[in-house]
């Protein structure tokens, strides 16, 4: 009993360990989806979240997405005007490169790819993040009591105020969790409202003093696609070679199984003069 309950401290103690490691992993795991590609995964760190949608705007009329940035390995050739969406931006050799993912069909049928291709092939589409960039200093906090959602049961959704295209309707909604993070007036005293998320939707926006209308003129409708500019510096990865935060992490998980086994062989002896 007492062998027992010496290495029950003992594995108490190991996990403990194990334990303190924890949060490191977590938190990695809780971060944005990340592409399955081999040069992601190792220069993950340098890499630019940009979360944006772009249009395919090849100088032959098609752009080429590789298997890494600069490589003569072709993924696919995707047409002009294709919507694509950049997960994450990347500067090599002094070129900005986007990796994203899309379908491709193929003799064994459709199946999702992902593939880099450089920026100067796209062109940006704009989006909420582009509309808070101009209005952001116009928001506030709601602080009404969502009367015209619940006396419609439902909303029309909307990626920014004045858009030209509704993206959806809800009719049935839950409107006891309804929820907007923050709220803008445009010019004709018309409330709108930015939900994070809603039945699958993320980030998008509704009107909240006219919540079934999808006839709402629009005031704001998209500018014409154009050249991306970066806005958050970049580290040109060919000029740098520092380990990828995924590679820091498998180092990690492997130091942390080695020390484990040592910790139990030193721990954990059995009692060879037992019997």
């Amino acid at each position: 009993m007492c062998n027992m309950f010496k290495l029950s401290k003992r594995l108490i103690l190991i996990l403990a360990i194990i334990f303190c490691f924890c949060p490191v992993f977590t938190a990695y795991a809780d971060a944005v989806y990340e592409p399955n590609n081999d040069f992601y995964n190792r220069y993950a760190d340098e890499c630019v979240y940009l979360g944006r949608y772009f249009q395919v705007n090849g100088g032959d009329g098609f752009a080429t997405a590789l298997d890494k940035p600069g490589s003569g390995k072709e993924i696919a050739a995707l047409e002009n005007g294709e919507k694509l969406y950049i997960q994450f931006s990347c500067l090599y050799k002094g070129e900005y490169w986007g990796i994203a993912s899309f379908q491709t069909n193929g003799p064994s049928g459709e199946r999702w790819l992902d593939g880099w291709i450089r920026m100067d092939e796209l062109l940006f589409l704009y989006d909420y993040v582009a509309f808070d960039e101009e209005h952001l200093d116009e928001y506030y906090q709601y602080q009404g009591d969502y009367a015209e959602i619940k006396k419609a049961g439902g909303v029309v959704v909307w990626q920014w105020p004045g858009s030209s295209v509704p993206l959806l309707t809800i009719e049935d909604l839950d409107t006891e969790n309804f929820w907007v993070s923050s709220a803008w007036m445009d010019k004709d005293g018309r409330e709108w409202g930015f939900v994070t998320y809603l039945y699958g939707n993320r980030n998008i926006w509704v009107c909240l003093s006219d919540p079934l209308n999808n006839d709402i003129p629009a005031f704001n409708p998209a500018p014409e696609p154009a050249p991306w500019t970066p806005d958050t510096a970049h580290t040109d990865i060919a000029k740098s070679g520092n380990a990828s935060l995924t590679t820091v992490i498998v180092i990690l998980v492997a130091a942390l199984a080695a020390a484990t086994i040592v910790l139990i062989r030193v721990f954990y002896k059995p009692n060879k003069n037992k019997g």
